[in-house]
């Protein structure tokens, strides 16, 4: 009997009618991507109606215990999934974090304007939230209020 995946999920963020949202989830070899990313689309039908479907990154390693030092990385990958440049934004993503071992996926659905840069703000944003609502990241530290 096999279990169904995890996946940590962020909110729909909406921006001129386009929406975008993200999923993450632990992965332990690059082997599974690609199931991992069949099954999140074909459980979820407004994932199947989506513009971009699945943008993506991963990284796969053995983490560093030095809070001071980069993990070991044994293999990444991403697939911009027809948006330009935004698997790139996604593994860098992970890569300025330091996360290995982690599988990110932003969906799109178009709203028919053109969003220029901004869409790429959004990707990130997404990607952030899921990644902290599945315990990747730590949340923003709080703000303390000046006296």
């Amino acid at each position: 009997m096999s279990t169904v995946p995890k996946w940590s999920h962020s909110t729909v963020l909406v921006d001129r009618k386009s929406k975008f949202q993200a999923h993450a989830m632990s992965i332990q070899s690059s082997s599974s991507v690609n199931e991992l990313i069949q099954g999140l689309v074909s459980q979820d039908k407004s994932i199947q109606r989506a513009s971009h479907q699945a943008m993506y990154a991963w990284r796969t390693g053995t983490p560093s215990t030095d809070s001071k030092k980069q993990p070991q990385v044994q293999q990444q990958g991403m697939n911009d999934c027809g948006e330009a440049g935004a698997g790139m934004r996604l593994v860098g993503l992970l890569e300025r974090t330091g996360l290995v071992n982690v599988l990110v996926v932003v969906t799109r659905w178009y709203g028919g304007t053109p969003l220029g840069n901004a869409r790429f703000r959004h990707i990130s944003t997404v990607a952030v939230e899921a990644l902290r609502e599945g315990g990747f990241l730590e949340p923003p530290a709080k703000k303390g209020k000046r006296k």
